[in-house]
């Protein structure tokens, strides 16, 4: 409850107080080339008393410079005096960068708001067809529902996420006691996801996106099997490690892989959109939380009511059991007999077999690579709906050597994505051409 109304108010908050604004150098000339053909619009005849001004659907405000002139003078009086321009004679020369000419570029969907401010002040209230306007665009665009696919088909691995928290402490601490070092067996993934993604990023940025998340896909998924096979602290460890490594390969690629395919003016939306696989979290809870009832149960007969095991002898009583904070019901009936420390050393508790839960995680997340090598034809992007259905139907040996990542060699290499972290200098001039015709190209073909 408390996750929705968490994400309930995040949603009003961003709905109320955020907008889709791009500021731009109006003088820069290395600025993006549609919105150069946008400035290069007459667009005097379109401002308003206000200083608003209406391009179609896109509204441009003008914004002031983000620095005062006098401060920038005395912070930087070098700098300064190359921001300006310099009169020689009667004509200009330009010495040094003009002072920038920043304007604001407000990204509206739908309804036109030119006009006065109180046709304006009228249309802000159609804000909520505005924002359904904006969804139907996306909802036609095959990028989003290329994600929207990736997203739900991960939902699965990500459960060794929700494992790694829920399932894995409890696990340890009732079948090995509370000296185990759980947080520091946690900390593995935390600290691998720190430090080693720059370091891949690097090694594999030569290559095409899925070709590096398939690999990682099936790291992570099969990670749990060394836990399976080693049902102890150790394997756990081992779990940790290897799933690390495959997130790191395939996480920051998934994310910048999304981040390519948001439509110009709609990226906000976009990648809210993208993540509505986070809807199926409290559904992941629930059933981590059923895991641990049946096949990793806990001994509340055997534990205080702080949770500590009654693992120590009384002092008054040496047949009696305490922990570290009181004393507990339980009674030996000799010397020999031992207080417990595990879940197991318990006489109540019914024990089940280690491995299960830890089988069941792993064949659960190799759902995941299984059905992302299904549609990875339609992910990549790179055939229509008449090729096989968007190539998923298709059947040879590039789809299956597709099942670790390989690349289709019967594709045109015109229409192959661009690679991670590389610019070519040929496309880039039009890329924002493109981009900005891919908002009206909505058909899923």
């Amino acid at each position: 409850m408390v996750t929705w109304l968490c994400v309930l108010l995040t949603w009003l908050v961003a709905y109320c107080f955020l907008d889709d604004l791009t500021v731009i150098d109006v003088n820069d000339p290395e600025e993006d080339e549609a919105t150069q053909r946008q400035n290069s619009t007459d667009i005097s005849t379109l401002e308003d008393s206000e200083g608003y001004i209406s391009n179609g659907d896109i509204h441009i405000i003008p914004a002031k410079p983000m620095i005062k002139p006098y401060i920038l003078r005395k912070w930087f009086p070098s700098y300064y005096q190359t921001m300006h321009i310099e009169e020689v004679n009667n004509d200009t020369a330009a010495v040094g960068r003009q002072f920038p000419n920043y304007q604001m570029y407000k990204t509206q969907y739908g309804r036109s708001n030119s006009g006065t401010g109180s046709n304006r002040g009228e249309n802000n209230t159609t804000n909520t067809s505005g924002l359904y306007h904006q969804l139907c665009v996306l909802l036609r665009m095959r990028a989003t529902w290329r994600v929207l696919v990736f997203g739900f088909a991960s939902f699965t691995i990500a459960m060794n996420w929700t494992a790694g928290e829920m399932i894995m402490p409890a696990f340890l601490e009732r079948r090995f006691g509370e000296d185990i070092p759980i947080y520091t067996i946690q900390s593995i993934n935390l600290f691998g996801c720190l430090i080693l993604p720059p370091i891949v990023g690097a090694v594999t940025s030569g290559y095409e996106d899925f070709s590096i998340v398939m690999p990682g896909l099936w790291i992570m998924a099969s990670s749990p099997i060394f836990v399976a096979l080693s049902p102890t602290a150790f394997g756990c460890a081992i779990w940790q490690v290897f799933l690390t490594l495959g997130e790191v390969l395939w996480s920051p690629r998934q994310l910048s892989w999304t981040a390519s395919l948001a439509p110009t003016g709609l990226e906000g939306l976009f990648f809210a959109v993208s993540s509505a696989r986070s809807v199926m979290g409290p559904l992941t809870d629930f059933v981590m939380g059923k895991l641990n009832e049946e096949l990793n149960a806990n001994c509340p007969d055997c534990r205080d009511k702080y949770g500590h095991f009654c693992k120590d002898f009384s002092s008054e009583n040496n047949l009696q059991c305490v922990s570290t904070q009181e004393s507990c019901d339980i009674f030996l009936d000799n010397n020999e007999q031992s207080c417990p420390e595990t879940c197991l050393d318990c006489p109540t508790y019914e024990a089940t077999n280690p491995s299960t839960v830890w089988w069941l995680l792993m064949l659960a997340s190799l759902m995941t690579p299984v059905c992302i090598w299904f549609f990875l034809p339609f992910l990549r992007g790179h055939r229509n709906r008449d090729d096989y259905f968007y190539g998923i139907l298709s059947c040879n040996k590039n789809r299956l050597f597709g099942i670790c990542g390989a690349a289709e060699d019967d594709v045109d290499n015109n229409s192959r994505p661009q690679l991670y972290g590389q610019v070519d200098g040929e496309s880039f001039a039009s890329e924002a051409t493109h981009n900005e015709s891919s908002i009206d190209d909505v058909e899923l073909t």
